[in-house]
């Protein structure tokens, strides 16, 4: 599930239940807007607190299908990978710190 479709289905679901909970008395009219701006707003935070983890970056650069693999540690002692932290003519080889 992307974002677009978790706000989708947020508006939706405020679009029914709101109504419903306002003729029941419970929201008050005016505050229906209010209140699904709140859901809206409430839900982006959520997916971009959990979106921007560290593992959720490596996860989704993984994906892609040019890499092949992803190796993260704080000091390599593999020779290769100290050999391309050296390197400056790769630049996407970068020590964890």
């Amino acid at each position: 599930m992307n974002q677009d479709q978790l706000f989708g289905i947020l508006r939706i679901a405020a679009a029914v239940i709101l109504p419903i909970l306002t003729a029941k008395g419970y929201v008050p009219a005016g505050a229906v807007t209010d209140i699904t701006s709140a859901v809206v707003a409430i839900g982006a935070a959520g997916w971009s607190w959990g979106a921007h983890t560290d593992g959720a970056k490596l996860a989704a650069v993984a994906a892609l299908p040019d890499v092949r693999k992803i190796i993260t540690v704080t000091s390599p002692t593999n020779d290769a990978v100290k050999a391309a932290m050296n390197d400056s003519s790769q630049p996407k080889v970068a020590p964890v710190l």
